[in-house]
């Protein structure tokens, strides 16, 4: 998908309040927007691949378990962060907000 139009991105509610919109996509990346209600969440999980975040507006927890201790964060607005490979991760949204997410699906 080397040009997508803004109306063909396509948009979807991944979790309660979470929806995804898929910017651009290829064989080893995916970029994404995503809007979050304030108060939703997006449970622990795991991903084989690495996760850049910026976030446009708003407020969340981050939670990231490293080897060896807890990274346990707020970020905003101008803010960003990496997920390492196969970390488990959580969001916990404070305010309503919007990001940009990438991820590096090469294996």
């Amino acid at each position: 998908m080397p040009h997508l139009k803004k109306d063909k991105q396509v948009k979807i509610e991944v979790f309660e309040g979470v929806t995804r919109i898929t910017l651009a996509g290829g064989k080893d990346v995916l970029l994404a927007r995503f809007e979050y209600k304030k108060g939703s969440r997006v449970p622990p999980h795991t991903h084989a691949y690495e996760q850049v975040t910026y976030v446009l507006k708003g407020k969340q927890r981050i939670i990231i378990l490293c080897e060896d201790r807890k990274e346990d964060f707020i970020v905003e607005e101008g803010d960003s962060y990496l997920v390492p490979a196969n970390h488990e991760h959580q969001q916990i949204t404070l305010e309503e907000t919007e990001t940009i997410d990438c991820w590096s699906l090469a294996l």
